[in-house]
């Protein structure tokens, strides 16, 4: 068996019985020892492939704390680490080298939209990344590297690189009619202020085509506007009561949407261990399904051929890492990096959550929540879910 072919095989079966591990725990001790030994195994056959990645890897750390993973960049003086885990502690950061070396840092600058953040380190230079400029396509193999040329995260590419930020994607601003069983979209609501408000759509009538493509579904639709970008305007074919009408739409941005997370949803993402602070809105990344710790993120990604093709992120939750690919990484450095004193940490939606319920006796001054009120947050909740799972099916749609 080819040595390529025998180490897929071996992630195949190890990732089987890694989750059989974590989601069963109920493994006999000779059960779980063959697993472990398997494991450590299949991570030694994952070393000559992380060989040339493993030199450029360091461990970002503060006191005893491990924080992050980084990339040596440039001419072997700046690392690129994960910004919201290093602002927690800039004061008396240091690296750790693959040669051992333990060297102290300063944060020298912030890319704030993509939540990374530029590290300078004082002492001599350390090896810089050689990025690959090959595109990962669906299904390819990575494996995120340690300094030391162990695997810190293996998977695939479950989905193509992506825009994550809402803001930056088309938006016409119309909820489709969930028991519209089509051809087109039939409008159910239209967003105040959007473009379809100003271009004159209603409730009720129903969107045909986009320019000359038909439309045969809210999917469609959405897919339709694609590669468009807000501010570009559209035609769209729609079906009123008195006949086939044309209407000329400018396209906005969508909305950004409350940070708020159910704690259905929040459970769901922490199901599968501890995930990043920051985890979305990224403009450039790869999905894939391996499952780095949150303080493993930063560092590089190779493929089976050992091409440094990205770094990690996010790990956003029991099924989704997210990383950028070298290209996006390339041209993000040819950038000036904003000073960190003026950079701004995004928020963890899990500590923007409300505080559970007190009891009334304890503040007398609010009433209890009412069965209204309480269904109004469940459904807020299940459409925010929705929203989530459809986003999801969206990236897999067009990845076809």
């Amino acid at each position: 068996m080819k040595p390529l072919l025998r180490l897929l095989l071996g992630w195949v079966v190890l990732q089987g019985l890694a989750s059989a591990q974590d989601d069963i725990p109920l493994l006999r001790p000779e059960e779980r020892q063959a697993v472990d030994a398997q494991s450590a195994e299949f991570n030694q056959a994952l070393v000559p492939v992380l060989t040339a990645a493993a030199k450029s890897t360091v461990r970002v750390w503060a006191g005893d704390e491990r924080l992050a993973y980084g990339t040596v960049v440039g001419d072997g003086h700046k690392v690129l680490t994960k910004w919201s885990e290093v602002a927690r502690a800039q004061a008396n950061l240091r690296i750790e080298s693959s040669e051992g070396k333990v060297l102290a840092v300063t944060v020298a600058g912030v890319y704030e939209d993509e939540d990374l953040a530029v590290l300078a380190t004082h002492g001599p230079p350390l090896t810089p990344v050689q990025w690959s400029t090959t595109t990962p396509p669906l299904g390819e193999f990575l494996a995120a590297s340690q300094p030391d040329g162990r695997a810190a995260a293996f998977g695939v590419v479950s989905v193509l690189e992506r825009n994550l930020r809402d803001t930056d994607h088309a938006y016409i601003g119309v909820i489709s009619a969930m028991d519209f069983a089509g051809p087109g979209v039939k409008i159910q609501q239209v967003a105040a202020n959007s473009g379809a408000a100003h271009a004159g759509l209603q409730p009720g009538q129903v969107i045909l085509k986009v320019g000359d493509r038909p439309i045969s579904g809210m999917m469609e639709l959405k897919n339709s506007l694609v590669g468009i970008n807000p501010g570009t305007t559209i035609s769209l074919l729609v079906k009123t009561p008195n006949g086939e009408k044309k209407f000329t739409v400018q396209v906005g941005k969508r909305p950004q949407l409350p940070n708020y997370l159910g704690d259905r949803l929040r459970q769901m993402e922490r199901m599968g261990g501890p995930i990043s602070r920051v985890r979305d809105s990224f403009t450039r990344v790869i999905q894939t399904d391996m499952r780095p710790q949150p303080d493993q993120i930063g560092g590089p990604v190779a493929d089976l051929h050992g091409r440094v093709v990205g770094i990690t992120v996010a790990r956003a939750d029991r099924t989704r890492a997210f990383v950028m690919p070298a290209a996006a990484v390339a041209c993000l450095l040819q950038k000036p990096p904003q000073p960190p004193a003026v950079a701004q940490l995004r928020p963890d939606p899990n500590e923007e959550a409300p505080a559970l319920p007190v009891r009334e006796s304890a503040r007398p001054d609010r009433l209890p929540p009412t069965n209204e009120e309480l269904m109004r947050r469940h459904l807020s909740g299940m459409r925010q879910l929705m929203e989530h799972l459809r986003q999801e099916m969206e990236a897999l749609e067009q990845d076809r």
